[in-house]
């Protein structure tokens, strides 16, 4: 595991610096084509083109013009775009070491507590301290997140919901929704089996990311499947714990892996979103939802459980508990989705799930 998920993370960033200078050429190639077409007899204002040499070549009716401004140009733009890349790599790292300390975060929670929470305390407690968080620091990580561009051309539909409250509302109650799911379900599966085994099911979004944008006609290149195949390997051998095997259940297993595939959706949805709709109006809307869903799931469906743990718990318990939501909450519910954002649009969901693999291995070291 040690061996290849590293390999994974190093076949991934070779493929992007091989897509930099292929994408450079071609666009030279396009330049120099394009130049090769225009007509002979052309109009030309010298002072419009200082450093431009014309030249007539053996009589033939072409124009061959060197734009060595153009050239500069070209690679400044190319620089831009290899940094950008490389602040998306890094962005993502730090957010999956964020999202790394979740789990064994929540699993203390029912491992150490006299009296274990309900899960659905816990979660609507994480996501209310997460809108807090996103409502109190909006201000300070609009100043530390550099908002991308949006695309305002895209083709994203039209449905009567979306028309009524507006597509950052809609926006962010799609991703609420979804995150919502894969967050109960995640909770749910971590209170009955391992810690391991939740780490490698959730981690199937390494697979249904790509497999999903492959489908969709999104051209996935055969070394980002090579290095999909790697984490995985890599993760898969490093779940393989004898000693956790008595902790595991078929039940946790399978809310796991619901988990996964509500964590992909998000991590597709947050891509095509975050194109669209500013950071802070998305990340908030999103929060907003989760915190209604979860509290609306909390009073229906676990009042009593939660008056039960209430009366019951030590103040050792409740300590704990409150640690946990607050960790959970202002890291993985309001820093990492704002920095998601970016990053995933910088580095693509593909190459990120590759990134997200290694959780299981900072989540051992950090247990």
């Amino acid at each position: 595991a040690a061996f290849l998920l590293p390999l994974a993370i190093a076949s991934l960033s070779l493929s992007q610096v091989g897509a930099f200078s292929v994408n450079h050429a071609a666009m030279r190639r396009a330049c120099s084509s394009s130049i090769s077409r225009l007509p002979a007899a052309v109009d030309v204002d010298d002072e419009e083109l200082v450093g431009v040499e014309v030249v007539n070549t053996a009589g033939m009716p072409s124009l061959s013009v060197e734009f060595d401004d153009i050239a500069v140009v070209d690679v400044k733009e190319e620089q831009v775009t290899e940094d950008s890349y490389r602040r998306g790599l890094a962005t993502i790292g730090f957010i999956t070491l964020l999202f790394a300390s979740n789990s064994p975060a929540l699993r203390s929670v029912f491992d150490l507590s006299t009296v274990s929470p309900p899960v659905l305390l816990i979660n609507s407690g994480v996501t209310l301290v997460g809108l807090l968080g996103v409502l109190l620091t909006a201000p300070m990580m609009n100043e530390i997140v550099v908002d991308i561009p949006k695309k305002t051309n895209l083709d994203i539909g039209s449905n009567f919901a979306s028309r009524i409250v507006g597509i950052s509302t809609y926006a962010g109650f799609e991703l609420g929704l979804w995150k919502t799911i894969g967050t109960t379900l995640n909770i749910y599966g971590l209170s009955e089996t391992s810690s391991d085994h939740g780490a490698f099911l959730i981690q199937l979004t390494t697979l249904i990311v790509p497999t999903i944008q492959g489908i969709q006609g999104v051209p996935i290149p055969p070394r980002i499947w090579g290095a999909i195949g790697l984490a995985l390997g890599g993760v898969f051998i490093f779940s393989q714990d004898p000693s956790q095997v008595d902790c595991a259940s078929v039940q946790g297993d399978v809310l796991c892996a619901l988990a996964a595939v509500f964590y992909a959706t998000y991590d597709l949805r947050l891509f095509k979103w975050g194109k669209i709709v500013n950071t802070s109006e998305l990340i908030t809307a999103k929060m907003v939802t989760q915190s209604a869903l979860s509290l609306g799931l909390l009073v229906a469906l676990s009042g009593e459980e939660t008056r039960a743990y209430i009366a019951g718990a030590t103040s050792d318990d409740v300590l704990l508990a409150a640690s946990v939501v607050m960790w959970s909450g202002l890291a993985v519910n309001c820093v990492a989705p704002y920095l998601q954002v970016s990053g995933q649009q910088a580095v693509g969901p593909s190459r990120a799930q590759i990134l997200y693999a290694s959780q299981p291995l900072w989540s051992s070291v950090l247990s």
